[in-house]
């Protein structure tokens, strides 16, 4: 409802919108405060977790022999090389390594016993969670990432997973190295033992059977026969390898699916085969990787297996090829021992006996010493053992948590929300509220012009227009006289100017000649009775004779404002005690009360001001004042003043307005900024015009820049916007002017922190959140250096550990 009828006479426009806020600016800046304090201190008391980061880089390249790099040629998909890396980074495999070394599992634990272990397994998917890592650009360098709640913890799990990734590595890529190296030092103890029987048995044979026999001719036959007979052992031991390998693998072709499952081979079949075998393992951890992720339906897996098929086909052709190398060199080895075997037989049977013998011993020594070649051989592989993985950077703590909670954002993101949420309530407040206050509303919702525009005049403003040269402000009841008569004891400033501005529109107004002047409100604390002397003073100081009569017989003030005796009055003369030109005090009365002559004589103008103040109570003024004598009164001063006002009670409260309203010439409404409702004060309107009164204009009291927007729009917001004074002063430098306005804005300053406790405790608040804010800012910027040296000090650090 209040929206629509101010919607009637005008809308709002932005400088209205702009005086609402400075109207409800404490609001504003309550709700602005408020939140951004609460949202500090939510921020800063419920901040998750500190995380902490770590990072290393390793480098990864992939060695390869002549053969290797050729099958990597013909190869038409070859696998992803740093993308298997990087999922080895974060396999099971790995992790569980890296938990055995950080002693969260105890490496006692076989795998199979931590898969069982829900508590073990939890540990290591906890690691995974925490690993990152990820390839940097196109390049061989990988980045490791770790994250934990404790910065030590994260430098320490970067540097065990980089080093178990080497570790790992090395042990695959040597594996069959270390593999060959067991197996031959097997060999070399069982073929050692060997050797030694066998010599045992020829010393043994020759000092049973001395004989003189030439051992040359038959130490060459059975030399030949041992040789060919070895040569043939090997190839058909080789033989059955190569066949048992190619029917296993023929079993997997022949059934049509690859399984996945690793290809053991105990013998060197040849380069291409080592190379073809290397591929196909690196393929099955490739799928052990992606199985975890997709179904055997997907196209990656089936890529996978169509690969694993191809380099089974070609190894079981590179096995048929060896088999068929084998069986030619075995009809060539047999021919050669059937001959030699022809020539052995024709030798004596002591000296081929002697000559099997030393064969035994010729055979078993050569394989001991093949064997310790090999062994010489595993040993030097060992010692050149692959290192595809160098740690480029290690591990460093840094004690700068990656998820920072920024109090500071918290703050101001606070108090921005409480400015528009501020803004918001004052909007609403101000919609909700139905008091008028400007003069457009006021003009537009009772249809009377505005004739008065008087400021607010508070007791610090007072205090600086009547203190006196060296400071000392006014005694007793001085100050509030002086507020009340502001016209007669501050003519020249422009509280005194906005009555003359009232005088002028009463006198002038359209409405006809205005000698008889009722003042009076809607409810009470409105000012009438001080607009009413006020308007009396300024006519009088016009050389205009004027008549205040006091008629508010219920709370009189005129007596007071004019500090005279409050007998004999208007009561007086309506009860018939005395003539009421007897009642009428001059200007000799006020010299003789508490005014004294100095003042009375300040400003001229008094002497034309005659006052009738209320009189002794009454317990019937409703009925004194419709009698016939008030009539007479009122008839009678027309004649002999110029002007007579009339101060009566507010109409709210009683009808005595009422009963002379229809008698004057016109009717001044006192409104008060935010007294009452707009529907009041039409009301009160209404009442007035219902018994014949009429109403000339309505004046603004209690006008103040937060308030009103027309306090502003006219200039009105200094004490002495325009005043009396020295022509050369009109045209001050702009240093003077802007000393002035400093110095009006601190004592502006002073009187607001005197003003109450009330505000002086909202200063301390305000100070003591500005302070806060403050160290929330220097905190936030600490911080930010102390992130940023961390940061400088890992980058320059770089460890590059390579091995060559």
């Amino acid at each position: 409802m209040a929206a629509d009828e101010r919607s009637e006479g005008y809308e709002f426009n932005l400088e209205e919108y702009w005086h609402v806020i400075l109207r409800r600016r404490w609001l504003i800046l309550f709700s602005a405060f408020s939140l951004g304090l609460f949202s500090w201190l939510f921020t800063g008391l419920h901040q998750p977790p500190p995380i902490f980061s770590s990072t290393t880089q390793v480098k990864v390249e992939q060695s390869s022999d002549l053969t290797g790099l050729l099958m990597q040629g013909l190869m038409v998909n070859t696998v992803d090389h740093i993308g298997t890396q990087l999922e080895l980074i974060r396999s099971y495999a790995l992790l569980e390594r890296v938990a055995k070394r950080l002693g969260l599992i105890a490496p006692r634990f076989s795998s199979e016993e931590i898969r069982n272990h829900p508590g073990m397994m939890g540990k290591i998917l906890e690691l995974r969670r925490d690993v990152q890592a990820f390839q940097e650009g196109a390049s061989g360098v990988i980045t490791i990432t770790t994250t934990s709640d404790r910065a030590d913890f994260a430098r320490d799990l970067a540097r065990a997973v980089a080093e178990e990734f080497r570790l790992y590595n090395i042990e695959e890529k040597n594996k069959r190295i270390y593999e060959a190296k067991a197996f031959v030092q097997d060999q070399l103890t069982v073929v050692g033992k060997r050797l030694e029987e066998a010599e045992d048995a020829v010393r043994n044979y020759q000092q049973d059977h001395r004989s003189a026999m030439d051992p040359s001719e038959a130490g060459l036959i059975s030399g030949k026969v041992h040789l060919l007979e070895e040569s043939l052992v090997k190839q058909q031991g080789r033989l059955r390898e190569l066949s048992g390998l190619r029917d296993k693998l023929q079993a997997r072709a022949s059934s049509g699916d690859w399984d996945f499952n690793g290809v053991s081979v105990n013998i060197e079949v040849s380069a291409l085969f080592s190379q073809l075998t290397k591929n196909l393992s690196e393929m099955a951890f490739r799928h052990a990787q992606l199985s975890a992720d997709y179904t055997d339906m997907h196209p990656e897996m089936q890529d996978l297996r169509n690969q694993g098929n191809r380099i089974i086909a070609a190894m079981l052709d590179e096995l048929s090829r060896q088999i068929r190398l084998e069986n030619s060199n075995m009809e060539e080895a047999r021919s050669q021992l059937e001959s030699a075997n022809k020539a052995y037989l024709e030798l004596p049977q002591q000296t081929i006996e002697l000559n099997r013998l030393q064969r035994d011993v010729a055979t078993n020594a050569n394989l001991f010493n093949e064997l310790k070649s090999k062994y010489q051989e595993a040993l030097i592989k060992e010692a050149e053992k692959v290192e595809e993985v160098t740690i480029l950077r290690p591990a460093l703590i840094s004690y700068s948590r990656i998820n920072p909670v920024s109090t500071r954002k918290s703050a101001i993101a606070g108090f921005i929300l409480g400015l528009v949420l501020g803004l918001i309530i004052s909007l609403v407040l101000e919609a909700l509220d139905t008091s008028v206050g400007s003069i457009e509303e006021v003009e537009s919702f009772l249809d009377v012009p505005v004739v008065g525009f008087i400021p607010q005049v508070t007791h610090d403003v007072a205090l600086e227009l009547f203190s006196s040269g060296d400071g000392r402000e006014p005694e007793g009841g001085m100050l509030q006289r002086q507020l009340r008569l502001i016209s007669h004891f501050a003519p020249s400033s422009t509280f005194a100017e906005a009555y003359r501005a009232m005088r002028a529109n009463v006198m002038f107004s359209q409405s006809g000649e205005h000698r008889v002047i009722l003042v009076t409100s809607s409810t009470i604390k409105e000012g009438k009775s001080t607009v009413s002397a006020n308007l009396a003073a300024i006519v009088a100081q016009q050389g205009a004779r004027v008549l205040l009569i006091d008629a508010d017989l219920r709370k009189p003030m005129q007596h007071k404002t004019f500090g005279v005796k409050r007998e004999p009055g208007l009561s007086t003369y309506l009860m018939g005690q005395m003539p009421w030109r007897d009642c009428v005090q001059g200007i000799s009365d006020m010299m003789l009360g508490e005014f004294g002559v100095d003042e009375v004589l300040k400003t001229p103008g008094l002497d034309q001001l005659d006052l009738m103040v209320c009189g002794p109570r009454s317990g019937n003024p409703a009925d004194l004042l419709t009698s016939a004598a008030m009539a007479q009164l009122i008839s009678e001063a027309r004649e002999e003043y110029d002007m007579v006002v009339i101060d009566m009670p507010p109409l709210l409260h009683t009808a005595d307005a009422s009963m002379v309203a229809s008698k004057v010439d016109g009717i001044v409404l006192v409104y008060h900024i935010g007294a009452v409702a707009r529907a009041v004060l039409r009301r009160v309107k209404s009442n007035i015009e219902a018994v014949g009164g009429k109403v000339i204009g309505t004046v603004i009291n209690g006008v103040r820049g937060e308030v009103s927007l027309d306090y502003a729009k006219f200039k009105m917001n200094r004490y002495y916007a325009y005043a009396y004074g020295d022509e050369g002063a009109e045209q001050e430098s702009w240093v003077d002017g802007l000393n002035a306005r400093l110095t009006d804005a601190l004592a502006a300053t002073r009187r607001w922190v005197r003003a109450s406790w009330q505000r002086r405790v909202m200063v301390i608040i305000v100070v003591s959140l500005l302070a806060a804010l403050l160290l929330v800012g220097v905190r936030s910027l600490m911080s930010s250096q102390e992130k940023a040296y961390y940061q400088n000090d890992r980058s320059e650090i770089s460890i590059v550990v390579a091995k060559t």
